[in-house]
């Protein structure tokens, strides 16, 4: 669908409800609309201004390489000029690198495991010293330059919406529909931001357990022990998504790997703390 296309059908979808039932659906679209940055990404043919996917990392002189649980070196995923590209949220920082590493065997790993991944921030005082870096053991992935485009995406998770509203089951579908339609408008091979992803509740109840040294699962996720911990899973939110199999191969181990951090560490630039969790591929 084309975005003339998708308000067409928004239309169709509310016609058939009470018009306060319509404002509340039209509601829930604007209050849970993420502002994100999708990346459209092309094989490097020269250094981007923006950043870079695979390839080698900008790294200043002290930076140590990151080693996995199995202490190998870990691969280098992602690196993100926070200076060159567009503001999203708005107390996030303006500057530095944001860089991303994973392990090899991450997607074997739990998702507790912070022997998996790595993700570093580089101030942007150390820029100047920083040099393309290559891995320890030459191993890269392909390198992918990108252009960011601003846009929009709209929360997938409408249950509470859907029961409140006692909407026919049909009319569920459609909305559910609707709002994939939407979110595929902006769904790029990498982006930063947003809340088009798969399964994003579970995502954010994942890193909420595994923040705490708890592996997530759900029946732990129905025990009222745990409920701390799913209130603090609203405070995670998605920092990066790599859609890896998109750009490095239908081969490829891994799916795609996503970084999520609390708001808070955000605004304090604390990216050591941010999270990852690493999709397998099914070949």
């Amino acid at each position: 669908m084309n975005v003339e296309e998708l308000a067409k059908s928004l239309v169709k979808i509310t016609t058939r409800l009470p018009e306060n039932e319509a404002e509340q659906i039209r509601d829930y679209i604007y209050a849970t609309r993420v502002k994100t940055l999708g990346l459209v990404c092309t094989k490097e043919t020269e250094n981007s201004t923006k950043g870079i996917i695979g390839g080698a990392p900008l790294l200043p002189p002290f930076f140590k390489w990151p080693d996995d649980r199995y202490n190998q070196p870990m691969i280098f995923l992602a690196q993100f000029d926070l200076a060159a590209l567009p503001e999203v949220r708005e107390r996030a920082p303006k500057d530095g690198l944001i860089t991303i590493f994973r392990s090899e065997a991450a997607a074997t790993l739990n998702s507790k495991d912070r022997k998996g991944f790595s993700v570093s921030y580089i101030k942007e005082s150390d820029r100047k010293s920083a040099v393309r870096t290559a891995h320890p053991d030459n191993l890269q992935l392909e390198p992918y330059t990108f252009e960011a485009g601003l846009t929009w995406t709209i929360s997938n998770n409408a249950s509470e919406l859907k029961s409140s509203l006692h909407m026919p089951f049909d009319l569920q579908k459609e909305v559910d529909d609707w709002i994939r339609a939407f979110n595929a408008l902006s769904k790029c091979p990498a982006q930063l931001f947003g809340s088009n992803v798969a399964d994003f509740r579970q995502l954010q109840e994942t890193c909420a357990f595994a923040f705490n040294g708890i592996s997530y699962n759900s029946a732990r996720a129905a025990d009222t022990h745990f409920s701390h911990l799913l209130s603090d899973a609203d405070d995670w939110v998605l920092l990066a998504r790599i859609d890896e199999k998109m750009l490095f191969g239908t081969t490829h181990p891994v799916s795609e790997t996503l970084v999520l951090i609390r708001q808070e560490d955000l605004q304090e630039r604390l990216f050591e703390r941010a999270w990852t969790i690493v999709r397998a591929a099914l070949n």
